[in-house]
C-alpha cells in the first residue's frame, strides 16, 4: 500500500538580495508574503520517491544535482527518484551560480539544506495512504503571444491562441481515512505582480496554497505545469492580482478536491532520461551574424545610458549565445548540445511528466492527451532548466520567447514529447504489473 509524508519549509531569504524573474529590477526591498518550499515522499514499499515544490522561478542543474546529493545522503532515496520543481514564481531570489553576489551565493549554499531537510523530514512523517485524481478548470491565465498589426509578436493577450485550462488535482487521505494532502498541476505563469514589484511574495501560487489549505484543512503542493506562453489575464503593480486569481483557482482546487474518490495504490514507478538538445543557430550564418551586430550595438547603448546591471548582463546573455551561434556557422562546428533531464513518474493510473524547461503549452497539452496514463500531469521548471521550448512554429514568428530567451532549437519540441512520451510507456508498463 502506498505511504507518503509531507513538510513544508520557508526558505524566504534576507531582504536586499537579487531577484529572478525579470531583467529590470533593482534588488529586493521588503517581504510581502513568506517563500515556501513543500515536500512530499512517496513508497510503494519498494519504491521511493520524493518531490519537493518551491516558491522560486528556477534552479539550474547543477544545485538539482547538489541538492539530490545531500538528500540521498540523509535519506537513502536515489537521486534518480527525487524531483526539484519550481513553481515559476518572479517574486523570489536570484539563485544562479553566475552570479557573485555575496548573499546570492550564501543563499544558494544553505538552499540545498533547507530542500534536503524538506525531504527528510517527510519521509519521517510517512503514513499509509490512499489516493484519488480530479480535474477542473481555470480561466485565470491566457495565450501571451499577441500578434500586432505588421505581424511581430509581443507579449501581451492573445485569446485566440491555444491554452491549457485543465487543473489537475491528486487526492491523499491518511490510514484513518482522513484527508492529508491536495497537489495541483496548472500552467500559468506567476508574474501577477508585473515586472516592476521588489517586494517578495510567492504570488498566485501561494495564495492558492492557502486558500485550499484553509478550505480542505490538507496541505497542498503547487506544480507548475508548461506556462512557457501563458500569463495570467491579471498584472498590475500591487498585491491584488495574485490575491484575486490565487483565491479563484484555489476555490476550483478545493470545490473538485471535495468530490474525489480515493482508493488504494499498487505501485510507483520512476523512470528518467538525460536528452542531449541542440543549440538554437537561428537558421542560417548570416541571420545569427544580424542578431549578434543588433545585440552588440543593444548592449553598447545600454552601457551608454547607465542601465542597471541586470538589464546589462541580460543583453550580455543574449549575445553571448547570437556570438556562439555564429562561431559554429562560421568553423563548421556547432555549438555544445545542452543536456536536459526528463523525469516520469507512475502511480498506478497517473503519470507525471517533470521537464527542465518553460515549455510552451501546446506541448504539455500533446503529451497529457497521448499518454498511456488515464491521468497525466505535466510539470515544467523542474530538474534544472534549459530557458524557454518553443513549438516549432514560433520560431518563424519570432518574439521573446524564441528571440530574446531561447537557447535551443526547433528539435527540442519534438525531442521533448518523444521522451516524455517513451518514459511515460516505461513507467505505465512497470505500474499495471
Amino acid at each position: 500500500m502506498l505511504e507518503i509524508g509531507l513538510s513544508r519549509v520557508d526558505i524566504t531569504p534576507p531582504v536586499g538580495i537579487e531577484m529572478r524573474g525579470f531583467a529590470v529590477r533593482e534588488p529586493s526591498v521588503g517581504i510581502h508574503d513568506q517563500l515556501k518550499a513543500t515536500s512530499l515522499v512517496l513508497s510503494d514499499g519498494t519504491t521511493r520517491a520524493a518531490l519537493v515544490s518551491c516558491d522560486l522561478c528556477s534552479v539550474d542543474a547543477a544545485l538539482v544535482e547538489m541538492i539530490r546529493e545531500e538528500t540521498r545522503m540523509r535519506t537513502g532515496i536515489p537521486e534518480s527518484q527525487i524531483a526539484i520543481s519550481c513553481t515559476h514564481n518572479h517574486y523570489g531570489p536570484e539563485v544562479s551560480e553566475r552570479e557573485s553576489a555575496a548573499d546570492v551565493m550564501a543563499y544558494r549554499r544553505i538552499l540545498k539544506f533547507h530542500l534536503a531537510g524538506a525531504i527528510q523530514q517527510a519521509q519521517a512523517n510517512m503514513d499509509k495512504a490512499a489516493m484519488g485524481t480530479g480535474w477542473g478548470e481555470s480561466r485565470i491565465g491566457i495565450n501571451r503571444r499577441e500578434k500586432l498589426p505588421d505581424g511581430s509578436i509581443v507579449l501581451g493577450q492573445n485569446p485566440e491562441r491555444e491554452i491549457d485550462r485543465q487543473v489537475g488535482i491528486i487526492r491523499f487521505e491518511d490510514s484513518k481515512g482522513s484527508p492529508s494532502a491536495c497537489t495541483v498541476n496548472f500552467a500559468c505563469h506567476a508574474v501577477c505582480q508585473g515586472p516592476k514589484m521588489r517586494l517578495m511574495s510567492s504570488d498566485f501560487p501561494g495564495k492558492m496554497r492557502e486558500v485550499v489549505e484553509n478550505l480542505t484543512g490538507t496541505t497542498c503542493i503547487f506544480l507548475q505545469g508548461a506556462c512557457g506562453n501563458i500569463n495570467p489575464i491579471l498584472m498590475e503593480h500591487c498585491y491584488e492580482p495574485a490575491r484575486r486569481l490565487g483565491a479563484q483557482i484555489g476555490c476550483e482546487v478545493a470545490k473538485v478536491w471535495e468530490e474525489i474518490e480515493t482508493g488504494p495504490v499498487r505501485s510507483l514507478a520512476v523512470a528518467s532520461k538525460t536528452i542531449q538538445v541542440p543549440r538554437y543557430d537561428y537558421g542560417s550564418g548570416d541571420r545569427a551574424d544580424a542578431r549578434a551586430a543588433t545585440l552588440a550595438q543593444h548592449l553598447e547603448e545600454l552601457r551608454a545610458e547607465g542601465a542597471t546591471e541586470g538589464l546589462i548582463k541580460w543583453a550580455e546573455i543574449r549575445h553571448r549565445r547570437a556570438i556562439e551561434a555564429l562561431e559554429g556557422w562560421k568553423t563548421g562546428k556547432p555549438t555544445p548540445k545542452i543536456p536536459a533531464e526528463i523525469q516520469v513518474w507512475g502511480i498506478d493510473d497517473l503519470g507525471i511528466a517533470f521537464v527542465p524547461a518553460e515549455v510552451f503549452n501546446e506541448i504539455g497539452v500533446y503529451v497529457k492527451k497521448r499518454s498511456p496514463f488515464s491521468n497525466t500531469f505535466f510539470v515544467g521548471y523542474a530538474n534544472g532548466q534549459i530557458g524557454y521550448v518553443p513549438i516549432r512554429e514560433a520560431y518563424g514568428e519570432g518574439g521573446y520567447e524564441v528571440d530574446d530567451a531561447c537557447q535551443v532549437g526547433p528539435e527540442a519540441e519534438g525531442m521533448i514529447i518523444e521522451t516524455c512520451l517513451d518514459l511515460l510507456e516505461k513507467a505505465h508498463k512497470e505500474t499495471q504489473v
